[in-house]
């Protein structure tokens, strides 16, 4: 709840109405503006529903004029709004013939930008309560911030810096963080469903249980990334670079994994049936009890790979690299093995 003082003061200027608002408390600046302006709607649709007629004046009780709080700088509704409005000439000292920009009482408030900025940057330590969706978040510094649990559904964090930062539970779904570097970060049991992750460093991450459902991880990096019980389900993950991953009881029905690099990764008891996996690089891979049915496995490397008790069912691995990969407890009804290198005698 706003427990801040708020003042408004209206005048005309430059043929336009004008406000300033000064605010005495702690509370974002934006938000009691937007919140004295609901309680005020609020308080007008009350008076029509009563049955007063339209145009009727309002009784805003005892009203008396004060004199604004000591130190506070005004700021114009559209300057507070993001609208870019300055204030007008009149509003500064008239005894003040300085033209220079740092003596006027009058400064210009922060972009929304910059707003949204320090708003996730202190989430966890104002109490966490913020919502951050759809903020503009992109190239921005945020490595080591705290934002566990925040609402950060539909953001804009391209390019950005979010190394060491803490992310688990967090709702990233159907936000951008394309280019963005998460190397470390802690995104366990975090929802990054429908998210694009184009070409993210993602190394060294946590995302233990985390749901990246029809989420584009297209050339992204992920080497040596925790990604335990992670649903990839439908997700686009072509080209990517997972070497010494993680993906042990991940979930991966109908991923795409084309020319991705899955070098001596963990798939212990993964599921990747229907997973498009052509030409995907899987040399010494930990594929035991993987169930890989109807899988596409074409021209992939699988050469010293573990296939001890992987399910390969109607999977097809024409063209590909078995070389000394393990497959005698797996189960292999109806594979297609057509023109698959089996042996050195084989190439």
């Amino acid at each position: 709840m706003i427990s801040s003082k708020i003042t408004i003061e209206l005048y005309p200027a430059e043929g336009r109405q004008w406000a300033t608002v000064a605010l005495d408390g702690q509370d974002d600046p934006h938000l009691t503006l937007a919140e004295a302006v609901k309680a005020l709607a609020m308080e007008i649709a009350r008076l029509y529903a009563q049955g007063a007629s339209e145009g009727a004046p309002l009784d805003l009780g005892a009203l008396k004029p004060g004199e604004r709080s000591s130190g506070l700088a005004p700021v114009s509704v559209g300057n507070l709004l993001g609208i870019s409005d300055t204030l007008p000439k009149e509003t500064a000292d008239d005894d003040d013939d300085d033209d220079d920009d740092d003596d006027d009482p009058v400064h210009e408030s922060e972009t929304i930008r910059q707003r949204e900025y320090k708003l996730a940057r202190g989430w966890k330590a104002a109490g966490g309560k913020e919502l951050l969706q759809g903020f503009d978040l992109s190239e921005q510094d945020l490595s080591g911030v705290d934002l566990s649990g925040a609402n950060l559904s539909g953001s804009n964090l391209e390019g950005t810096n979010l190394n060491g930062a803490n992310l688990s539970r967090a709702n990233l779904s159907d936000a951008i963080l394309s280019v963005a570097t998460l190397i470390g970060a802690n995104l366990k049991g975090a929802d990054l469903s429908r998210a694009m992750l184009i070409e993210a460093g993602l190394g060294q991450a946590n995302l233990e249980a985390a749901n990246l459902e029809n989420s584009n991880l297209t050339e992204s990096t992920l080497c040596q990334t925790n990604l335990y019980q992670t649903n990839l389900t439908k997700a686009i993950v072509n080209q990517a670079n997972l070497k010494e991953a993680n993906l042990s009881n991940a979930r991966l029905v109908e991923t795409n994994l084309g020319e991705a690099n899955l070098t001596e990764v963990n798939l212990t008891d993964a599921d990747l049936s229907y997973a498009f996996l052509y030409e995907a690089i899987l040399h010494r891979a930990n594929l035991t009890g993987t169930n890989l049915t109807q899988a596409n496995l074409s021209r992939a490397d699988l050469s010293h790979a573990d296939l001890s008790n992987a399910n390969l069912a109607y999977a097809d691995v024409s063209l590909a690299n078995l070389i000394d990969a393990k497959l005698d407890t797996a189960i292999l009804y109806d594979t297609d093995f057509e023109g698959a290198i089996l042996s050195h005698g084989d190439e």
